[in-house]
């Protein structure tokens, strides 16, 4: 690790047996450590057989003030930092996330340490909201299905992530996009690799953004909207419109009254997207 780096740092849930080499090599390697309570974190990295001669121990909460976080800014731009939650994900209901929103705002380089899930890891470093999140595999290959799939995301707030091979990935990407172009997007390529990278756009930047992703290895892909939808659209109702699309085919007009049940946006305004597409 190099100066301007922070480390998440994924601790066990209990049996410390479960510690991966990887988090102790981070903890060793950072001369400033965050975490939720100096303490606790004093223990375990004594249990674990991690010194901390030399080294700065911070508090970091969910109480936290902003002047902390401008203060802890500088600290990140200068040392190789860790920040480590009492037990399990340092993002999974723990604080870690206006610590990597920070990052990503300043272009400081962050991984994750000591995590075995790539759906945690993804969601750790994305820079979305963790909480809540709606995890769904990998996408089905079936059409009807998919779409269907598709229109779900618009129902249930919060970040969703799912797997996606990477001979399919950038067109649903752009199917997407297309239909969420409100949304933010981060695709994780390649995890804990080699050539590990993130790619993060609004919907309405995918044209740009989709040139730019390397189209092999492993993806895990997230999408967050902001607002809670508006529509009142029942499943039913969104089930109906996307059968007559599958029916007549994915005609602009039955795609915007179908996109405007979801997100609430005027359909008039969608279609005239499609027309200038």
């Amino acid at each position: 690790m190099e100066q301007g780096t922070l480390a998440l740092v994924t601790t066990p849930i209990g049996n410390l047996g479960d510690i991966t080499p990887r988090a102790i090599e981070a903890l060793n390697r950072a001369n400033i450590i965050y975490c939720e309570d100096t303490r606790h974190f004093r223990k375990l990295a004594q249990a674990v057989g991690v010194s901390l001669s030399g080294k700065g121990v911070f508090s970091f909460h969910d109480h936290s003030s902003a002047e902390s976080l401008t203060k802890i800014l500088e600290t990140l731009k200068e040392n190789i930092c860790a920040f480590v939650s009492d037990a399990g994900s340092p993002m999974i209901s723990d604080p870690a996330f206006p610590l990597v929103k920070l990052c990503i705002e300043n272009n400081i380089s962050i991984y994750s340490a000591g995590g075995v899930s790539s759906v945690v890891m993804a969601l750790e470093l994305s820079g979305l909201p963790a909480t809540p999140f709606h995890f769904h595999g990998f996408l089905p290959r079936d059409k009807s299905k998919k779409l269907t799939q598709f229109t779900s995301f618009g129902q249930q707030y919060g970040t969703h992530i799912f797997f996606e091979g990477v001979s399919r990935v950038r067109a649903t990407l752009e199917e997407l996009t297309e239909m969420y172009p409100d949304y933010d997007f981060v695709v994780a390529r390649e995890l804990t690799k080699e050539f590990e990278s993130f790619y993060r756009f609004k919907g309405s930047d995918a044209s740009q953004m989709l040139d730019e992703i390397v189209y092999k290895g492993e993806f895990v892909v997230l999408m967050h909207n902001e607002s809670k939808a508006s529509s009142n659209t029942t499943s039913s109702q969104v089930a109906a419109l996307t059968q007559q699309i599958l029916e007549k085919g994915p005609k602009p007009k039955l795609l915007s009254k179908l996109i405007s049940e979801i997100s609430g946006v005027p359909a008039k305004d969608i279609y005239n997207k499609f027309n200038k597409s």
